[in-house]
This record gives structure tokens, sequence and C-alpha cells, in this order.
């Protein structure tokens, strides 16, 4: 079914306002009221980040991201694809990542670091949550201890033995 959005001044596909959509008016978009709405201003006023088409006009199904980003539902599916996910505005996952993620748990517990790198630790800036914080080093990935995610960047690694050397003289 279809309906028409007298805020948008465009037709839709869905039930309608108030049923299965509602029109937000600080984005400036119909967003379906079953899926949790992170706010963006005007975030359909822009173009697709992938083909970098106006998506406002476009009669091609949109794909809301977890950040509340948008982009062409095509384009979305060839960039994920591409084994990539996260956002490709503001880096954040783009999904749901507790599946992936608690594989990662795994491959950690199942892969222990070599005694070599058993004292080294990594400072790390996590995309997800934006907050930064030390962790473990390891090879498979660096979880983030505010939120859990492993979607982080490494901003320093250390090694407390050669910390530890540095501090006795040694090196």
């Amino acid at each position: 079914s279809i309906y028409h959005c007298p805020f948008c001044n465009v037709c839709r596909t869905g039930k309608g306002l108030g049923i299965d959509y509602r029109h937000c008016m600080r984005c400036n978009a119909c967003v379906s009221m079953k899926d949790e709405h992170h706010c963006i201003p005007q975030r359909l006023q822009g173009n697709c980040p992938i083909c970098h088409e106006s998506m406002f006009e476009s009669t091609e199904p949109l794909r809301g991201l977890k950040c509340g980003h948008v982009m062409h539902l095509s384009c979305f599916s060839m960039y994920m694809r591409g084994h990539t996910y996260t956002c490709p505005l503001c880096k954040k996952s783009a999904d749901d990542m507790s599946e992936y993620f608690a594989l990662l748990d795994s491959a950690v517990r199942m892969q222990p670091m070599p005694p070599a790198y058993a004292a080294t630790t990594s400072n790390i800036y996590c995309q997800d949550c934006c907050k930064m914080g030390n962790v473990n080093y390891h090879f498979v990935g660096l979880k983030c201890n505010h939120c859990g995610s492993y979607n982080t960047r490494e901003l320093q690694r250390v090694d407390a033995n050669i910390m530890a050397g540095m501090l006795q003289g040694h090196y």
C-alpha cells in the first residue's frame, strides 16, 4: 500500500502515518515506528554516500544504518559485500554486530598470545561508543572495555617489559 506524507510532500510505500510510519520533523523524513530511530537533521536531504545520488527524490528503497545515516538499499548491499561493517560516513558499526563480536571473543579465547606479547597493551579509540581505553593487545582484535565492540582503532601499543626496562635504565 501507498500513503502520502504531507510533510515530505511525497508518496511512500507503507500503510501510513501513525500506523507503521511517523514523520520526524528534525530529520524531515518518514521513519518506521517499529525500528529504533537515531535522529540526524535533514538526513535525506543529502546524497547517498556510495553512489552520490540524491536520496530525497530517489524511488529506490533506502536502508537506515544503526548510527542513523542512510543509503540506497542496493548501495548498502554492494558496500557490505566488500566485507565492510562500518558506516562510510561516521565509521560506527553499520548493523548489530553482536554475533560477529561473539565469534571474535571465541577466537581470542582459543588463541592465547605468545609469551613475548603477554604484557603488551594497546591504547584504543572505540568507533562505536567514542571512548578511549587501555586493553590487552591481541592480534585477533582489540575489544572496547566500555561497550564490548571490536570496532576500535589502536592509538598506541605499549610493551610493559620494555617500559619496565626503560624505567630501570636497561634500554
